[in-house]
């Protein structure tokens, strides 16, 4: 079983190319309303969980924390209109 860290640090990993790709899009004018929506609801979402997080690790005297609303199996459908 992947800890909540590494669960954490996976989902970052795979919204990475969203990111990636908006900042390309957005600059060029060629982002569609769909696409920033759903980037918006990826960053909304990663950041409760990097907040959450954070408070893990304040709390926990540095460790991280064992557990969170990560889910592994909705990895990239989070935030997002389908």
């Amino acid at each position: 079983m992947t800890s909540y860290a590494g669960r954490l640090g996976m989902w970052l990993a795979h919204e990475q190319w969203k990111l990636e790709q908006a900042s390309y899009d957005i600059p060029a004018r060629q982002a569609t309303p769909r696409q920033c929506a759903e980037l918006a609801g990826v960053l909304q979402r990663l950041s409760d969980e990097l907040r959450d997080y954070a408070a893990g690790l304040a709390f926990s005297g540095g460790q991280p924390p064992e557990s969170g609303s990560i889910d592994p199996d909705e990895l990239g459908g989070r935030g997002e209109a389908e």
